[in-house]
């Protein structure tokens, strides 16, 4: 039987492929570039996608202030009607709108949260009442959460004759931080004020503002509308 010849046995044999190249493909077939490109869009989709969901939140976070700034207008209005003013808040220092230390009970916000739950009238904030409570505080963001203890006396008159206790406590906006309240002082402090009502605002996603004048309740030139205060939400009194 004849036997094949070494080059019949060579051709025979399949030829191998290499597994690299000088074009830079590799054993899967996408090159380097290929696989670069494809990591570069799955960035930029990443990233529109994160800014969508950011602005969504942004978005659902604006509207959620408006209605509580007109949940605050309407309790405002049925303050007046019942006690004949605003709460007079001028004499008392304002907390900032970032939380930092637990505000006090001599500060502006914290009063406004005790006048709208009954504790006091518009102009004496020593001496407690038994109001009626104004406001629906649990659609609202606390800075001091209520525990199980704190909500059954919350707004509930004790002894005798029955008054509401003082809560030391702050209402906040979707961002986290104190909505700022601001109306003139009792007495003849409250001759300066040139605000056709009260000042009521949030500082909105940046947390910063420039306040009005406490004496006044008036903005200079255009701080109300620009630089810090242009993301401001403000009621509408």
């Amino acid at each position: 039987m004849p036997h094949a010849s070494p080059a019949s046995c060579r051709s025979a044999v399949p030829a191998r492929r290499p597994t690299g190249g000088a074009d830079g493909r590799g054993g899967s077939g996408f090159t380097i570039i290929e696989i670069v490109s494809v990591i570069a869009v799955m960035a930029v989709l990443f990233s529109l996608g994160f800014g969508l969901v950011n602005s969504a939140k942004q978005r659902a976070a604006v509207a959620r202030a408006r209605g509580e700034l007109a949940a605050l207008t309407q309790a405002l209005e049925d303050y007046r009607r019942v006690y004949g003013d605003y709460p007079q808040t001028g004499n008392a220092p304002q907390a900032t709108p970032t939380v930092g230390a637990t505000i006090t009970n001599l500060q502006a916000q914290a009063l406004l949260l005790n006048a709208l739950i009954g504790v006091y009238g518009p102009t004496n904030f020593s001496t407690r009442l038994n109001g009626p409570v104004l406001l629906e505080v649990s659609k609202f963001r606390l800075e001091v959460e209520l525990t199980a203890a704190t909500t059954a006396n919350f707004g509930v008159a004790q002894g005798i004759p029955p008054s509401k206790q003082f809560v030391s406590n702050a209402l906040l906006d979707p961002w986290g931080n104190r909505y700022m309240y601001y109306y003139k002082a009792p007495g003849a402090g409250g001759l300066q004020w040139r605000a056709p009502a009260y000042v009521l605002y949030s500082v909105g996603p940046d947390g910063q503002h420039i306040a009005p004048s406490i004496s006044t309740g008036l903005f200079t030139g255009t701080q109300q509308t620009t630089g810090v205060n242009a993301d401001n939400l403000y009621a509408t009194p």
